[in-house]
């Protein structure tokens, strides 16, 4: 795609807008369903809206309102204060936490992410009650290893969470792979190309998150992977566009879906595709509840062994000699570089926990004015 091209694909997405909506709002019913046209004009708007800023939303995704709701509904009904977490003691039921990934519940003030992104060793913990889902395949796998299943509560309220959230799991999951086709297509490639490239390793996970009103919520941060698609029920998330210093609500219609870039993403393209930092602010004291799902993030770990690493190879010209499509407009030729998946992704997390540890170090140590 030219300049120009993307140019012309962002007016077009911005033309459909009313002025409530702060991020592009792309309806991708046309990638959903061979019998739809005007599948290149919803590529080039994906394409636009990942050179520009990296975060939009999607609708024409085809999830029912149903499924949405009650995903949103039992995570809340399960992570809110005095919420079935909190009386069942979810915690204490649990395994305890793999040095893989995380528990699946992780309580409110556990996480840091102002701590481990550079903020200081006196930022604020997050009042986010969190639940994370593996992909539900896994669980009856004997091949997986057994820290990376799920372990839901054997209660009334995780069995209601537990359906609610694998229906949802299954959706989104299929949306994600809809929108990686398109962004294959965004860079002149067949719609399998990312998920090919990234295989095994296409699954993603999704985390329930639970805001508490009243408290600290989630510090600015960019997420690591590829994608991450949100679905909110309440306002407060935020996002800084490129190039500028102040921070705006990410207003979508209800329904959406709300997609921002990861870093394996912007640094694969070079910065062409932007990673988008994102908050979590101004909590109403109803609470808020997002189910955020991170593509490609089901790091498929084997029983016997490790992950296979995947090389991600630098895209080629075109056959007509052409830079990779869409990037042309930001970087040119050279907005190419070979990475590796998961490594990128493990080992961002283990610097990410190692500096978190550091911070924690560094909090726990009295001053020298202190008793």
């Amino acid at each position: 795609m030219s300049a120009a091209a993307a140019q012309s694909a962002t007016h077009a997405t911005h033309a459909a807008l009313t002025h409530e909506w702060s991020v592009p709002v792309i309806d991708i019913a046309a990638l959903t369903s061979e019998r739809h046209a005007g599948r290149a004009e919803v590529v080039a708007a994906l394409s636009a809206a990942v050179l520009s800023d990296g975060i939009f939303a999607v609708v024409g995704h085809g999830i029912q309102e149903d499924v949405m709701q009650r995903a949103l509904a039992a995570s809340k009904a399960a992570l809110q204060i005095r919420g079935s977490a909190d009386t069942e003691g979810w915690a204490e039921l649990q395994p305890p936490p793999q040095a893989l990934g995380p528990a699946n519940f992780v309580p409110a003030y556990a996480e840091n992410l102002g701590r481990y992104n550079g903020q200081g060793a006196n930022a604020a913990p997050e009042s986010v009650q969190k639940f994370t889902v593996y992909p539900p395949s896994w669980d009856s796998d004997p091949l997986v290893r057994k820290s990376r299943r799920n372990s839901w509560p054997d209660t009334a309220a995780g069995a209601a969470l537990r359906g609610a959230l694998e229906t949802y799991f299954g959706e989104v999951q299929r949306v994600s792979e809809v929108l990686h086709g398109g962004l294959s297509e965004a860079v002149g490639r067949p719609r399998q190309f990312i998920s090919d490239m990234l295989n095994p390793h296409t699954e993603g996970l999704l985390r329930s998150n639970c805001y508490l009103p009243g408290h600290p919520h989630m510090a600015a941060h960019k997420d690591l992977g590829t994608t991450t698609l949100l679905l909110v029920d309440a306002p407060g998330l935020e996002f800084q566009p490129h190039s500028r210093e102040e921070w705006i609500a990410a207003a979508a219609p209800k329904g959406a879906l709300i997609v921002n870039i990861g870093e394996f993403f912007e640094i694969w393209t070079r910065g062409a595709w932007r990673a988008t930092p994102h908050r979590v602010t101004g909590v109403s004291d109803q609470g808020r509840c997002s189910l955020a799902f991170f593509s490609n993030q089901g790091i498929y770990y084997p029983e016997d062994g490790s992950p296979v690493n995947r090389t991600i190879q630098p895209l080629a010209a075109s056959d007509d000699g052409e830079a990779w499509s869409g990037l042309e407009c930001s970087l040119g030729r050279e907005a190419r570089q070979s990475i590796e998946w998961p490594a990128f992704f493990q080992e961002a997390v283990a610097r990410i926990r190692s500096k978190g540890a550091a911070e924690e170090s560094s909090a726990a140590r009295p001053n020298a004015a202190g008793a």
